[in-house]
């Protein structure tokens, strides 16, 4: 009877164990190399490997960069056949985005799809997007070159594997972050004195500062109260963030300004996506490019929904005129490409630009 009952309770603990396994919906403090160790290790010998990414962004649910993650989590986790599978984690549920890229880095999330200036303390040679204006005039193909497949790629991507991480795309549209605001702007002159929340970014601070306005960083869990309190008068982000984080409810205007790319960049852990077998890597991959060839869709149609969504909600629109736009230019751009060649060298930025005209 001992016996029966000894095994009784060997078997109800084997399948109580069995049935806690699996990855938590909430958090995770496994690096990303032991995630694919264990989930290799605990597969049976006849079994492929199991790989799992705990991702996140900053970014407000229902925006691109959101939809863009769970995009990228449906395709990949249906192309490997659920060996690769993917938690999303929104509006900084993992922390700022310095904490995530230190995360990553460390491997405690797998990956990160988010606006690359915040990442510009870890990849200096990413300063280069901040130079305002620098886009303008250029077409989506002619970017997507300059960013995914020229000399300045391969100078970026040696940072990003220097540092742990692996780039699998930058993807954009051609369109830009704009200003939201309780200030009525339609010229160079009147930005001054303008009291606008900014990213932690030096580049960014400095555009801002050059135009005479009040840069003043502010988390973006805390931009919507700062704006609500009259803290900051103005703030700057995609179309469809700003109708996504319902800036519309603090603001009275949406002003075309084009001052800054908006990209979204897809970064992981390297030493987790290393881990990967050739098949899974090649469900990864091609994931991914179908991901980011859907969210550039989005975002070229946000340019026309996303800013009707903020008129529609209250917003008037202004679009500042090309000669104002280039007052703008010519007071920002000078000293924050300066602030970038002195942190990442002449060589890189002219190679930028080259790969941008080619």
């Amino acid at each position: 009877m001992k016996k029966l009952l000894a095994l009784s309770l060997v078997c109800t603990l084997g399948l109580s164990l069995a049935a806690c396994g699996g990855s938590s919906s909430t958090s995770s403090s496994a690096s990303a190399p032991a995630q694919a160790e264990q989930a290799s290790s605990s597969a049976q010998p006849a079994q492929a490997s199991a790989y799992h990414y705990i991702m996140g962004h900053g970014a407000a649910e229902k925006s691109i960069g959101d939809l863009y993650c769970l995009k990228f989590k449906e395709l990949v986790e249906e192309k490997s056949n659920g060996r690769v599978t993917v938690d999303v984690y929104s509006g900084s549920q993992l922390g700022t985005y310095g904490e995530m890229m230190q995360s990553m880095q460390n491997g405690d999330i797998g990956g990160m799809i988010f606006q690359p200036s915040p990442a510009v303390s870890f990849i200096p040679e990413l300063a280069v997007l901040d130079m305002p204006f620098a886009f303008v005039g250029y077409t989506k193909e002619q970017i997507d070159k300059a960013l995914n497949h020229s000399e300045f790629t391969e100078i970026i991507d040696a940072s990003f594997e220097k540092s742990g991480y692996k780039r699998m795309s930058f993807a954009q549209a051609a369109t830009f972050r704009e200003v939201t605001s309780s200030r009525e702007m339609r010229t160079a002159e009147d930005f001054k004195g303008l009291k606008i929340r900014t990213l932690e970014n030096n580049n960014h601070i400095m555009l801002w500062k050059s135009l005479g306005a009040n840069p003043t960083p502010i988390a973006f869990g805390e931009l919507y109260l700062s704006l609500q309190q009259g803290l900051v008068e103005a703030q700057e982000n995609p179309y469809d963030t700003s109708l996504a984080a319902k800036f519309a409810e603090v603001q009275k205007y949406i002003i075309d300004t084009h001052h800054i790319l908006y990209p979204n960049l897809f970064l992981v852990n390297k030493a987790l996506y290393d881990s990967m077998d050739a098949e899974a890597k090649a469900a990864f991959d091609a994931a991914a490019e179908e991901a980011k060839a859907y969210a550039e869709q989005l975002m070229e149609e946000s340019a026309q929904t996303s800013l009707q969504g903020l008129v529609d909600a209250g917003l008037i629109h202004i679009e500042i005129p090309a000669d104002e736009l280039q007052k703008m230019a010519d007071a920002a751009r000078p000293p924050v490409e300066e602030l970038v060649r002195a942190g990442v060298g002449d060589e890189v930025v002219d190679i930028f630009f080259s790969a941008l005209e080619s």
